[in-house]
């Protein structure tokens, strides 16, 4: 009878050293997952933000066709507060000159951000900050 409450309590510490873990491992990639740092840009040696962007957040640059009321649906790529583009406009640029990208979902991408016109549908924006934020 001993070891059924000792295999019970080792069950119990195994299952509670796996969620622990992973829930470790969720916040960290939880809290992280709207912002490609500085350092994980340099780490991926890629050539362009675009390879950047499909290494570390694949998910990033998903598009889900929407053929309701003809509207173009895309990610659309900002560097600091002005429009680039389309996805494609991230192949263009030099992963040196980034300091972090930073995602936002297309709802609130379309209510801050500039030059956002209504023949759109935004399903999310890449901002590229080529600068730290000021520290004031």
């Amino acid at each position: 009878m001993t070891s059924m409450p000792r295999s019970a309590f080792l069950a119990i510490i195994a299952c509670g050293a796996l969620w622990g873990c992973a829930s470790t491992k969720e916040a960290k990639q939880g809290g992280n997952m709207q912002v490609i740092t500085q350092e994980e840009i340099r780490a991926t040696g890629a050539v362009n933000l675009y390879d950047v962007v499909s290494r570390l957040r694949p998910q990033w640059l998903n598009v889900r066709t929407m053929s309701s009321f003809n509207l173009t649906t895309e990610v659309v790529v900002y560097q600091n507060d002005l429009l680039l583009g389309g996805a494609d406009a991230l192949r263009q640029m030099n992963p040196e000159m980034a300091w972090e990208l930073r995602w936002m979902d297309g709802t609130r991408a379309t209510a801050t951000l500039p030059g956002l016109s209504s023949g759109r549908h935004v399903v999310g924006a890449i901002i590229v900050v080529t600068r730290p934020p000021d520290r004031n």
